[in-house]
């Protein structure tokens, strides 16, 4: 399988995603082609070798009338003394700016749509531009349908997303890892004022992923990197054996001596069909728990970072019916479980021990089927054979929109 993975090392944004694209191979003909398309006046795209603290690496450049939006306004913030936005200017803006042209969430899809991306890049695209309206509607009050694009940043963001969606499919990547994402530190100048470094948007953003605080000055991840890494990012901080083959670096416009402003994106093909994972495995009985808290206990667990979770049914001393709960986790999550199986169940003490547990490469996409986009979940059998079902939650989702049969929709998924 040819995977990618994106080490975020001085943080991420969209022209560095679209440079590490170039570097890595990717022609820029079909970006300039997908740009043209977009047929707004005066927008050309190029790309520009850079040299970011001794390192090498390719700056995708997208120009307005012979001027990059971007770089005007982190020169702008420069010069008032403040922490320019790094690598992309604040994109967004409530209805009430005090100029230029705005474009509505709406506006930014239907150019989108005229560009005729193939249809998982442009459903991509679209989920990178609601996430960025979600967010921002959330930190500023509003709602998404009063989130406007301001026109001094809107263009060259459009042209970054549409870019890095379609590079990433064009290269051929079917899996896309991260490391752990770097965002900086301090303050920063934005369209409502001075803002925290990441900016509240782009800590919303961010939920749930691995993040590096503070050592970087200034904003090291945008909003639409983090809603790039979002939309894309299969898993972050993997494990696993494989063999590079390509690598590139996307600069930003940031030039800092002391750490190489740039995203490396290296490509390659996972080698083995199984890969073998050490976990923590924690136990405890309970002989007093009643089902409601034994179905709280499995689900929280999970919740809180567990990698797999059950309970089996035991006789305990006295003739006790009981339960065997036993929990699966990495390391890092090993005390925080203890800690609330100790807590909230009823037991007295947890056992732990070290396994190992062999995985097969599984991935899910996104297949067309008579029933419309159905979400299935594939995997490589040792032997190479691929296999396919449709996720649980699909299913019952087309059930219940076509009045069918668990049963009878399975078996057209099969077909299919």
């Amino acid at each position: 399988m040819r995977i990618g993975y994106l080490d975020c090392f001085s943080g991420v944004s969209g022209d560095m995603w679209v440079g590490a694209l170039l570097d890595a191979g990717l022609p820029i003909e079909h970006l300039i082609a997908a740009v043209h398309a977009m047929e707004l006046p005066g927008l050309t795209v190029r790309s520009l070798p850079v040299i970011r603290a001794s390192l090498r690496g390719i700056r995708f450049v997208v120009e307005v009338d012979g001027r990059e939006p971007g770089r005007a306004m982190a020169e702008s913030t420069s010069a008032a003394g403040l922490q320019p936005m790094g690598m992309a200017p604040r994109i967004l803006a409530v209805a009430a700016a005090a100029h230029g042209e705005h474009r509505r969430l709406a506006d930014v899809l239907l150019i989108v749509r005229r560009i005729r991306l193939p249809v998982v890049v442009e459903q991509q695209c679209e989920r990178v531009f609601r996430a960025i309206a979600e967010v921002e509607a959330v930190a500023h009050g509003t709602t998404v349908d009063d989130v406007h694009f301001h026109e001094v940043g809107a263009v060259d963001t459009i042209v970054d997303v549409v870019c890095a969606c379609l590079g990433t499919h064009l290269l051929g990547m079917e899996r896309l890892y991260c490391s752990a994402v770097a965002v900086g530190s301090g303050t920063v100048r934005a369209a409502h004022g001075v803002l925290p470094v990441p900016a509240p948007a782009t800590l919303d953003l961010l939920l749930g992923i691995p993040v590096r605080q503070g050592g970087l000055l200034g904003e090291r991840t945008t909003p639409t990197g983090a809603a790039l890494l979002r939309t894309l990012v299969h898993e972050f901080e993997p494990r696993f054996t494989w063999l590079p083959t390509a690598r590139g670096y996307g600069a930003g416009t940031r030039e800092d001596p002391l750490v190489p402003n740039l995203l490396r994106l290296t490509i390659g093909e996972l080698r083995d069909a199984g890969s073998a994972i050490d976990l923590i495995m924690l136990q405890c009985h309970l002989d007093t728990a009643t089902g409601e808290l034994l179905g709280y206990l499995l689900d929280e667990a999970m919740v809180r970072g567990a990698v797999d979770v059950f309970a089996t049914a035991i006789q305990m001393k006295k003739g006790r019916p009981g339960q065997l709960l036993t929990l699966l986790c990495d390391a890092a999550h090993e005390d925080p479980l203890t800690t609330f199986l100790l807590e909230e169940s009823t037991t007295l003490g947890v056992r732990r021990s070290e396994v190992a547990r062999t995985v097969i490469e599984r991935w899910s996409e996104t297949r067309t089927t008579p029933f419309g986009n159905v979400q299935f979940k594939l995997a490589r059998l040792p032997s190479g054979i691929v296999t396919a079902r449709p996720e649980d939650d699909e299913v019952r989702r087309v059930c219940r929109e076509h009045s069918l049969s668990r049963a009878e929709v399975l078996r057209r998924l099969q077909a299919q």
